[in-house]
């Protein structure tokens, strides 16, 4: 496994959109010293299905104290994830979003969108599932689908970057990425935002972990109003506290399977009949709450509250048990 840095200074402001991007590079990403930027670009060859994130790998670790990567999962969402690409652009800084994939097909303008701006798009599962709840088989088609899902909606290769919902690895399913040549990602710092609406707490959850760590992967989910809310002001705590953000980009695409990108193309389909006769996109869905099994995760500001979690919502995609069914 090798992993390269492509050459870049701490106060270099760089704002990279994909090549070939008709889109103009903004004013605000002229050397503002009130934006965070990108201190340098990692490229990550991912031939051998490196893991990285100390939480749970610690075999590869890239980062230089005060450094951090800003990593976002469940999305792409309507409703917030405009909000984090709008403090993203503020700052002149790029992330990483580990993208589900019945999400990218609900919303494929807004996949677009994400990467327009110039962030790497990877995957995380077609439907959320806690993969170790699934069989086998089900577990691949879940990690295929969503890979397949993804690229079709973008309609370009994504990132060979992978996230485990909830965390939850199991070992038959690192085996399989491994051998796609796909990347594990873990955390070192959770932002814990599905935990509450207030972005001031969200705020303090990661600050007090780096506080301890002094670097890392850090996780956020674009479906959540409290880092909608407050990402622009922690972005704006972390310039002034001297973080500087590591941009990860892949030396590869990632490569998919032809069955799955049937399905895929499927189900792109049935979203544009529905959407076709819906005029009302809005709804929602729950994801359960669940705790990766031996995964200890950094700990919030104050302990999660006793009582039962407000559940995730998320963008709904009523279609979606007809096609993965299939």
């Amino acid at each position: 496994m090798r992993i390269t840095a492509a050459v870049g200074l701490a106060a270099l402001l760089l704002c990279v959109w994909p090549e070939g991007s008709a889109r103009s590079e903004p004013a605000r990403c002229s050397a503002d010293p009130g934006a965070i930027g990108v201190s340098r670009i990692v490229e990550i060859d991912t031939t051998f299905g490196p893991r990285f994130g100390g939480l749970q790998y610690r075999e590869n670790d890239f980062l230089e104290d005060g450094e951090v990567v800003l990593t976002f999962d469940d999305g792409p969402s309507r409703r917030h994830t405009p909000a984090v690409l709008d403090a993203l652009d503020a700052h002149c800084t790029k992330a990483t979003f580990f993208i589900v994939g019945r999400m990218a097909v609900a919303s494929p303008d807004m996949l677009q969108d994400i990467a327009m701006r110039g962030h790497t798009i990877g995957t995380h599962t077609w439907s959320h599932k806690k993969l170790r709840s699934l069989s086998e088989a089900q577990a691949r088609a879940e990690i295929e689908l969503g890979l397949s899902a993804v690229q079709a909606a973008l309609g370009a290769p994504v990132a060979p970057f992978f996230r485990f919902p909830y965390l939850d690895d199991p070992q038959s399913m690192q085996a399989l990425l491994q051998e796609r040549g796909i990347a594990i990602f873990s955390i070192d710092v959770d932002s814990y935002d599905f935990r509450t609406p207030n972005a001031a707490t969200v705020q303090r959850n990661v600050l007090n972990q780096l506080a301890q760590r002094k670097k890392g992967i850090i996780l956020f989910h674009d479906i959540q109003p409290s880092t909608a809310r407050g990402l622009k002001g922690l972005l704006d705590e972390l310039n002034a506290r001297g973080y500087r953000v590591v941009h990860l980009v892949p030396k590869d695409s990632a490569i998919t399977v032809a069955e799955f990108d049937a399905l895929a193309d499927e189900a792109l389909r049935k979203k544009r009949v529905s959407a076709s006769h819906d005029s009302s996109p809005d709804r929602s869905v729950v994801w359960p709450l669940a705790s990766p099994s031996g995964v200890t995760r950094p700990p919030t500001t104050t302990p999660p509250p006793a009582q039962r979690q407000s559940p995730r919502r998320v963008d709904e995609v009523p279609w979606y048990e007809r096609v993965f069914q299939h």
